[in-house]
């Protein structure tokens, strides 16, 4: 689109001046021709032309045809010149389009483990890896709960059953230390009847 602008503008610039040369080359040529035809003499239908005038009219003629020519060729090396830099400036438009492309992909992209991925792409995942995260910290925040209470009734069970067995022991020990000393009492009696 830009070349084509820029080749629009080049030859707006290029017709009209060309135009100009023309009109005044054929504005000069078209004069002098006017003139010789004027002072030529009549001869029956000819007209009879002085050669002076004739080879000055030839080398006007000739003369604005080499400067037509210069003019023609500085023009179309202008020209070369213009589509060189328009090839130019079409090439670094393609390679500074490849390096937005890159650039604006690289903005809207992260590289998570090597790769590239989209920036909304990589929100989901994280958000999806914090939600994972939290519903597992729930879930062990539970479990533990329910462990600790397992515990700590397990520990009161303990410490009851421990509580019993002591009281247990106390009235085993003072229960055999009672039949312990009946036992002696009725051995001391049996020993005292017996003597």
């Amino acid at each position: 689109m830009k070349f084509t602008f820029v080749l629009f503008l080049f030859f707006l610039m290029c017709v009209p001046q060309a135009e100009i040369y023309k009109a005044s080359a054929q504005e000069r040529l078209s004069n002098q021709f006017d003139a010789v035809f004027q002072n030529s003499n009549n001869f029956q239908e000819y007209k009879v032309v002085k050669r002076d005038e004739l080879e000055m009219l030839k080398r006007s003629s000739l003369d604005s045809v080499a400067s037509l020519k210069i003019k023609i060729e500085d023009i179309q090396k202008e020209l070369q010149i213009q589509t060189q830099l328009t090839m130019q400036i079409k090439d670094s438009l393609k390679v500074k389009s490849e390096e937005l492309q890159k650039l604006l992909l690289a903005q809207d992209s992260i590289s998570f483990l090597g790769k590239p991925i989209s920036k909304s792409n990589y929100s989901l995942l994280m958000w999806s890896l914090v939600l994972i995260l939290v519903v597992l910290l729930t879930v062990y925040i539970f479990r533990f709960s329910s462990a600790k209470r397992i515990s700590n009734d397990a520990v009161e069970n303990y410490t009851k059953l421990e509580s019993e067995f002591d009281s247990y022991k106390q009235k085993a020990l003072e229960k055999e230390q009672k039949l312990g000393r009946q036992l002696q009492d009725e051995i001391n009696k049996h020993k005292d009847a017996s003597k």
